[in-house]
């Protein structure tokens, strides 16, 4: 029996128009569409919607399926990474806190709203460990489906809650907070775009 070829291993044709087979550069695209603390918020209200609180309105339903296509994508592109152990930029404990650790290249970056929020001191120095923690709680498959649930119940209003909502909220976006610092510390370019080459627009 032949075994099955991924052309599209981080379904990533979808909304890029691209296969891309680098997970690294699946995160650098995903930041490429929108910053840190866009994706933060998005979560939020699309699990608080999932979660009772109403169908979701503020982003039309189409640019909340494209958004969470974004985030299946890197949800994927994790799973790829999560056996890494250590990452390889070594932060100082009197630089912590530095912009050039977490804050990205793009001209419209906002120093305060790219400051991650829910890592702790451990994973912010290695966020790596994210990414493992991430699936030690759920499988890939497992988030796939609790993350496609989360997006039909927000925009659903006949449909029950998801379970453990704080939780599942926490994790994902940990996940998208750690891959940022990934994007910021180690890829240096998106697709052929040099980071460091010229400001980039977003």
């Amino acid at each position: 029996m032949k075994t099955k070829h991924h052309k599209d291993p981080f379904t990533t044709q979808c909304w890029l128009c691209e296969c891309i087979t680098d997970p690294y550069q699946v995160i650098a695209h995903f930041f490429a569409e929108a910053h840190v603390h866009h994706f933060r918020r998005l979560i939020k209200k699309l699990v608080c919607h999932a979660s009772g609180a109403g169908v979701y309105k503020e982003y039309p339903p189409g640019d909340v399926l494209l958004y969470s296509k974004l985030i299946r994508s890197l949800i994927k592109a994790a799973y790829a990474l999560r056996y890494k152990k250590h990452s390889v930029v070594t932060i100082k404990k009197e630089e912590l806190f530095h912009k050039k650790y977490y804050c990205s290249h793009y001209v419209s970056a906002d120093v305060w709203k790219e400051l991650p929020r829910c890592l702790s001191e451990k994973e912010y120095s290695d966020p790596y460990r994210v990414f493992q923690q991430f699936f030690s709680y759920r499988s890939l498959g497992n988030w796939l489906q609790c993350w496609e649930q989360v997006v039909e119940n927000a925009l659903n209003s006949d449909t029950t809650a998801i379970t453990a909502p704080l939780t599942v909220c926490i994790h994902l976006i940990k996940l998208v907070e750690a891959a940022h610092l990934i994007d910021v510390r180690e890829v240096t370019h998106v697709g052929e775009c040099v980071k460091n080459d010229r400001p980039l627009s977003l």
